[in-house]
């Protein structure tokens, strides 16, 4: 990363992540080039045990009852911190829609992303929806759903009714076997507006996979990471949208890669609407 970008980072992060990402450095972080999803697997521990899930899950009652003020990745914070561009472009989406707002928000756990914001999102009619794995659904059904956060085990589930404003893909790419796929039907959905935010890019014309290693003070984790081609990630949006905002993002890399949020906006014109029959 860049000085400039090291040093902006930086400003965004409370002392502890700071912290972390300084031990990440030496032993954890992304290590490897691989070829197949398979490769990456055979070397790692994985993320579906239950040690994380209970951990991800304590996280986020605590935040919910009132004892912490936000968590990322199962660790809390009692520090107020904003996500700024991903908080502007949530507003100017409001904003287009006359202060309404519906999000889909892919690998969301049990609703981080907007915990975090929900203060600044007050006095918007807002809907957030979540795609997560079975278990997360049923504790996030069971305990965490209310009037804005609902749950969903598939996309088309989540856009069954109605087509989301808002398509939010932050820090779930890279851990998706097959991302392209995904993309590329996602792409094709109609979503007024696509961000994907906490995403790894290298500089080069092909993807990385690497295995990403989690220090202990998180969670002892290891498991298959994707690092992307900028172009070769956008080319899914190149026909009906254009990229309208870009930031470097907080988190730190330990090879040449860095994290990067991207805003998207449908082309006037390639519009579907906001339900399924694109009206």
């Amino acid at each position: 990363m860049k000085p400039g970008l090291r040093k902006l980072a930086r400003s965004w992060l409370p002392p502890a992540v700071i912290g972390l990402t300084r031990t990440m450095r030496t032993r954890y972080g992304y290590f490897g080039d691989y070829d197949m999803w398979a490769q990456a697997v055979a070397v790692s521990r994985g993320y579906a045990t239950s040690a994380i899930y209970e951990r991800t899950l304590q996280a986020a009652r605590a935040v919910r009852d009132g004892q912490a003020l936000w968590e990322r990745d199962s660790v809390t914070f009692n520090e107020p911190c904003v996500q700024w561009p991903l908080l502007t472009c949530l507003l100017q989406a409001a904003r287009s829609r006359q202060g309404r707002l519906s999000v889909l928000d892919v690998g969301g756990a049990f609703g981080s992303t907007w915990w975090q914001h929900r203060a600044w999102l007050e006095g918007i009619e807002l809907h957030w929806r979540i795609v997560e794995q079975a278990h997360l659904v049923a504790a996030g059904r069971a305990e965490f759903a209310n009037d804005v956060l609902e749950f969903h085990e598939t996309i088309d589930a989540a856009c069954q009714k109605q087509l989301p404003d808002v398509l939010l893909l932050s820090s779930v790419l890279p851990y998706v076997e097959d991302p392209h796929f995904l993309l590329a039907d996602l792409a094709h959905r109609g979503f007024r507006h696509v961000i994907i935010d906490r995403t790894g890019f290298v500089d080069r014309d092909r993807d990385r996979l690497t295995l990403q290693r989690v220090s202990p003070t998180i969670y002892d984790a290891s498991y298959p990471c994707w690092f992307f081609s900028r172009t070769g990630l956008l080319k899914h949006f190149s026909q009906d949208y254009q990229l309208t905002g870009e930031w470097p993002g907080f988190d730190l890399a330990n090879i040449q890669a860095n994290f990067r949020g991207l805003f998207l906006t449908r082309r006037s014109g390639n519009e579907r609407g906001t339900d399924r029959a694109g009206r």
